[in-house]
């Protein structure tokens, strides 16, 4: 009997064992099935991509002039109408910058019945979009960075599937060291992603807007992005890089703007972008900065940001790269957009190229 009584009760303690294993593992599947990663944002501004070479100047703004210059010594014939944009402002020819240069033209364009004077050049669209190709376009496409560049080694360590990479340059050069580190790009602004979210809000010298068919072509068919840059001969064809100006009235993001110019897909293409940005943004644990300055004159970026981090319900850790005499200036800008929702903010240093490729 005191067997039988000994032998029931090793076998209530087995299915007990059983059972609090098996109660252990389904929890244990539970949290692996709950899990969530902890999200990282990237957001790369022009100093990303000026600080990834040695050689190779891909300039910002203020030094769009002298890159186009040392590319282009005939630019100003190639491109009588930026040049005479140029001289309208009492600039210096051999260096000038972007974004002064294209906001002229873009009041022109917008204020001309409040201007007793026709503007006096012709045909400025199509040669500043040629003269972005040829500073931008496939220059940079065929450029090697490094692996240990800084953009090359942060991909490396930091990146994973589920993380969004916001590049707001013109050029491909971050979606390129992200394929070159091993990473799959996705597009596609809505549903399932099965590698790291990738948005452009500023446009890219890959995306075309056919004026001819009055459409917008800026991702793959398999939602990955496009890598190719367009050439001048495409624009001479009506096929221009969709590219926002570095100005304060941008048309892009007006609904009723490009409704009337019947390029609706400009309006949304772009707004799918941002959305992106807008999401990262209230969603990320982390966010890496990185050559961006968060100008004030971007108000509607700021706005958006804003709206993300409104949506918000915790803090935000950032690390940011910049050069070293502007780490005080960018953390005050950062600290001043972010402001409560800033957990921790940490300077990682300069963009660097490292051992880059020539």
């Amino acid at each position: 009997m005191r067997q039988q009584q000994s032998n029931c009760a090793l076998q209530r303690t087995a299915r007990g064992v059983i059972r609090a294993a098996a109660e252990r593992e389904r929890h244990a599947d539970i949290n692996r099935s709950t899990h969530v990663t902890e999200l990282k944002a990237f957001l790369l501004g022009a100093g990303a991509s000026r600080g990834t070479f040695d050689e190779l100047l891909v300039p910002v703004a203020s030094e769009f002039g002298q890159a186009l210059s040392s590319l282009d010594p005939c630019w100003k014939q190639n491109y009588p109408a930026l040049f005479k944009v140029v001289r309208h402002l009492g600039f210096n020819p051999e260096g000038w910058p972007l974004d002064r240069v294209w906001s002229c033209m873009d009041y022109y364009a917008k204020l001309q019945p409040a201007l007793p004077l026709p503007k006096p050049w012709v045909d400025g669209s199509r040669q500043l979009k040629k003269a972005l190709l040829t500073v931008y376009g496939r220059r940079c496409d065929d450029a090697v960075a490094g692996v240990d560049s800084t953009l090359a080694r942060l991909f490396r360590a930091e990146m994973q599937p589920g993380d969004v990479l916001i590049s707001l340059n013109y050029d491909t050069i971050a979606e390129r060291i992200a394929y070159g580190c091993g990473h799959s790009l996705w597009a596609t602004p809505r549903g399932d992603c099965n590698g790291v979210r990738f948005a452009k809000p500023h446009g890219s010298t890959s995306w075309t807007l056919d004026l001819n068919a009055r459409s917008v072509t800026w991702l793959s068919s398999d939602g990955s992005p496009l890598l190719s840059s367009l050439s001048s001969s495409d624009v001479d064809c009506g096929r221009e890089p969709l590219l926002l100006g570095t100005v304060p009235i941008k048309s892009e993001l007006i609904r009723e703007v490009q409704d009337l110019c019947n390029v609706s897909d400009v309006f949304h293409s772009i707004c799918a972008q941002w959305r992106t940005v807008v999401e990262a943004v209230r969603d990320a644990e982390t966010m890496f900065v990185v050559g961006y300055s968060f100008p004030e004159e971007d108000q509607y970026g700021r706005f958006l940001l804003g709206e993300g981090l409104r949506l918000r319900t915790g803090t935000l850790r950032i690390e940011f790269f910049e050069r070293r005499d502007r780490e005080a200036e960018r953390a005050k800008a950062i600290s001043s957009l972010f402001q409560e929702r800033l957990q921790h903010l940490v300077f990682r240093g300069p963009v660097e190229p490292k051992g880059a490729a020539a």
